[in-house]
């Protein structure tokens, strides 16, 4: 075990679904690379500062349609060449939200 996954109070999955970042009058559009029951990392070509209030829209394969998730960016890094990655900690999730996160976390633990 990694010291980065004993840091995690939940374990996380690797994805790769599409996704749009609103934060104020900004929308941004990237890919979701991995998710856990607080937390998603996506990777964007536009960055976003630490500390911004994010709402995440997103499709988890499975689960129905799109959800929306408010967060803020906890950390911000290079990713991939031209993108860079923003890990955000979910704090406004509906428990239907949530329902489906562990739904779709359920699915791929498998």
């Amino acid at each position: 075990m990694t010291v980065e996954s004993e840091r995690r109070r939940q374990p996380r999955f690797r994805v790769s679904v599409p996704v749009q970042l609103g934060s104020g009058e900004h929308v941004f559009r990237g890919v979701l690379k991995d998710l856990c029951r607080e937390a998603a990392l996506v990777a964007i070509k536009d960055g976003l500062e630490m500390g911004s209030a994010v709402a995440l829209v997103l499709q988890l394969p499975g689960t129905g349609g799109p959800l929306q998730i408010g967060g803020k960016v906890v950390r911000v890094a290079a990713g991939e060449p031209g993108t860079g990655d923003v890990a955000i900690l979910f704090d406004h999730v509906s428990p239907a939200a949530e329902t489906r996160i562990d739904f779709f976390i359920a699915l791929q633990a498998g």
